[in-house]
């Protein structure tokens, strides 16, 4: 509990500081995960976009707001049903899920780099679909939880303009709070009284 609430402190010294910077954090919890991703510069985070799908974010560049078709990114967290359910596994599910609706696609899948409390990562690229033309999505896995980061690109001129986004502003933006979301569900109720 200690280690949670310095952690809590570090967050909230952190959205004083994104703040100051002019992106938003969005929080992102589950029952076993507590996260973070700012929102990139110049880009939405469309919450009422993001509910239609069942998520809490959906972001996309603010100059293509009046495009009906648009590249977008989002984060996830899905709580492990078993603590020993593993991220390949996990992985396997969502390619085969993948295939599925586009059984013409190319997977290529990369492992990468983590520190705890991230013990596992694994990135995946995904070309020749039907609908456009990139989606890239990286595999984060903790103690309790699957963590998911998706950038689609809808063409390959976004592709060129928003993959550092997603790299560096928006992968590198993320922060994992912990197992336990109660200690900020508590803040959170008594700070909107």
């Amino acid at each position: 509990m200690k280690d949670f609430k310095l952690i809590v402190i570090f967050f909230f010294i952190s959205l004083g500081y994104a703040k100051a910077q002019q992106n938003d954090i969005n929080v992102i919890y589950g029952d076993h995960h507590l996260f973070t991703v700012a929102t990139p510069t110049n880009w939405v985070n469309d919450k009422k976009a993001a509910g239609t799908i069942g998520l809490t974010n959906f972001f996309y560049c603010i100059d293509d707001q009046s495009k009906s078709v648009k590249s977008y990114m989002f984060a996830n967290g899905i709580d492990k049903g078993n603590p020993q359910d593993s991220l390949r596994t996990f992985v396997d599910g969502d390619i085969v899920a993948f295939k599925e609706k586009y059984p013409n696609a190319k997977i290529t899948k990369f492992e990468i780099g983590h520190t705890p409390p991230i013990i596992g990562a694994i990135a995946l690229s995904y070309t020749n679909l039907h609908d456009r033309f990139k989606e890239e999505v990286v595999y984060l896995e903790t103690e309790m939880t699957f963590i998911v980061l998706t950038f689609s690109a809808n063409n390959e001129n976004d592709y060129q303009k928003y993959s550092t986004v997603f790299d560096s502003e928006f992968i590198g933006s993320f922060q994992f709070l912990g197992n336990d979301p109660s200690p900020f569900l508590e803040w959170q109720k008594k700070n909107q009284k």
